[in-house]
């Protein structure tokens, strides 16, 4: 019996990795067993004869919300044509809503809800012995003549159980994504995460010899996919410091955060690692007390904001800022006074603003017409408008995020966007908001994607206000800056076609 476990490659970092458990797992099955990831740009026919002509018995498709469509357009085609083959779907963005899902596509013949390891594992072996005891396997759904049966969750997988997941294929040397826990301790509103499920970690030693498979293999970096992976502070400490301690100059490593979480000691071993050996992502989403109590997160932001000052002052960690825009009750002004704060205390460091959606099996969704959420209807359910936002002032900031990606979302314009704060008094919601302003009125927004073009244009807007202030000298001085700027950004070779064509847009 012939298997596929196949993806569209897709902006959740989670999906490839989820294959390759999958693929561990169903290792010594006598299945024979196939891995293939398509890009996101590859034609739906495309993808469809690829499946087609190599004669799979059953397909399962890993589903999230970025490639949910994509993936049942092509799940679509295939049952029309090998009407006999298995058609299984898996992933968060299936686990949920899991019976209208499936009636909702007739090509789909089960789904396997939850964490997917061993649910996969009991239905193929029931295929496989002819038991067929779909009833008894936790987790699965399926379709019983005219009738969907929803089976309930399974148990959370202990992660110690689960085998390496790249002892069956080359980790190259770019970057590698790699699970230490299972579940969060985050139980934000806007969070997806299965019911009851508590935090499962690997013991520190298999950690520790499975980063140093990573590092001995030079691998570039190392994503750890661990919501708030420093949950556990005495866990988090020793595995920083086993990086620290095993340093081959080479790998690096990115962390998702709680930043209230930090302490003392954990900042003073950070200090010592190499510069850009971590990466540490922190999600802010609000500094309104009223926002993030509503949002179910108990922060203290002071607390966060200290430890961010002092990871900056390190030198050594990069830290990227991330706040949320829709999130309840939280208005524009009030949002502009978030990402003035967490601008402030990120000042050269990324900050990036991310769009709420409202996904399947997150609490706001249940509670959203409490707060008068409208929210897309199809995957990634983006939000529209809410009791506190209009859709213009959602527009708005994300147009706004949008510019801010462009000129810091990268770490890029570090020093001149600062000199332009500091000399006009603006706010940086209110600099990115005029800015962006300006790129829409002159047609610009087709020339943000190069940096030689965002030099120019934040040159050309800086014009009028620096006119105001009466002082051309510190125009010319903010053009040395931006010059600077965008030499540490771009090479040799393209700097030398910006000084010949100049500082001119067209």
């Amino acid at each position: 019996m012939k298997l596929l476990l196949t993806t569209i490659k897709s902006d959740n970092k989670q999906t490839e990795l989820a294959l390759k458990y999958l693929y561990s797992v169903l290792f010594d099955s006598p299945l024979d067993v196939h891995v293939k990831t398509f890009g996101r740009n590859e034609l739906y026919s495309d993808i469809f004869e690829d499946i087609a002509n190599a004669q799979y018995d059953i397909v399962y498709f890993h589903a999230d919300s970025f490639n949910i469509r994509q993936l049942c357009r092509v799940a679509d085609m295939v049952k029309k044509a090998i009407p006999n083959i298995a058609i299984i779907f898996g992933g968060m963005e299936v686990s949920f809503e899991t019976r209208s899902f499936v009636k909702q596509n007739d090509f789909v013949d089960y789904v396997i809800r939850g964490e997917g390891e061993s649910v996969m594992f009991n239905f193929l072996k029931s295929v496989l012995d002819y038991e067929f005891d779909f009833e008894n396997i936790a987790g699965l759904a399926y379709r019983e003549g005219d009738q969907v049966v929803v089976n309930p969750y399974d148990a959370p997988v202990e992660m110690e159980s689960l085998p390496f997941p790249y002892e069956k294929f080359e980790v190259g040397s770019g970057t590698v994504y790699y699970e230490s826990i299972r579940g969060t301790s985050d139980r934000t509103v806007y969070s997806q995460f299965l019911p009851n499920a508590r935090v499962r970690a690997l013991s520190l030693g298999r950690v520790c010899t499975e980063l140093r498979y990573f590092l001995a293999n030079e691998v570039e970096r190392v994503v750890f996919l661990d919501k708030m992976f420093n949950y556990n502070t005495e866990r988090a400490y020793r595995i920083f410091e086993y990086i620290i301690n095993n340093d081959n100059g080479i790998t690096a490593f990115e962390f998702n955060i709680d930043g209230d979480a930090l302490d003392e000691e954990t900042l003073r071993l950070l200090a010592e690692a190499r510069e850009g050996q971590f990466t540490f992502n922190m999600d802010v989403a609000s500094t309104n007390a009223e926002v993030l109590a509503a949002c179910g997160r108990g922060e203290n932001i002071y607390r966060l904001m200290y430890n961010t000052t002092k990871l900056l002052q390190s030198g050594k960690v990069r830290t990227e800022i991330h706040l949320k825009a829709g999130l309840p009750l939280e208005t524009e002004a009030m949002f502009a006074r978030s990402f003035n704060k967490t601008y402030g205390m990120a000042e050269g460091m990324p900050v990036h603003i991310d769009s709420i959606c409202i996904s399947k099996g997150t609490a706001l969704r249940a509670s959203a017409n409490d707060y008068g959420c409208i929210y897309a209807d199809e995957a990634p359910y983006e939000m529209i408008s809410t009791g506190s936002m209009s859709p213009d002032d959602i527009l708005r900031i994300r147009a706004v995020a949008r510019t801010v990606e462009s000129y810091i979302g990268n770490g890029g314009f570090k020093k001149s966007i600062p000199r332009v704060l500091n000399d006009t008094g603006l706010k940086p919601y209110d600099l990115f908001g005029r800015l962006t302003g300006y790129i829409s009125r002159n047609g610009l927004s087709g020339k943000t994607r190069k940096r030689e073009h965002l030099a120019r244009i934040l040159y050309a807007y800086t014009d009028s206000l620096y006119d105001d202030l009466a002082d051309s000298v510190k125009h010319e001085i903010l053009k040395d800056v931006i010059y600077k700027d965008l030499e540490s950004m771009v090479g040799e070779d393209a700097m030398k076609k910006f000084d010949k064509k100049g500082w001119e847009l067209d």
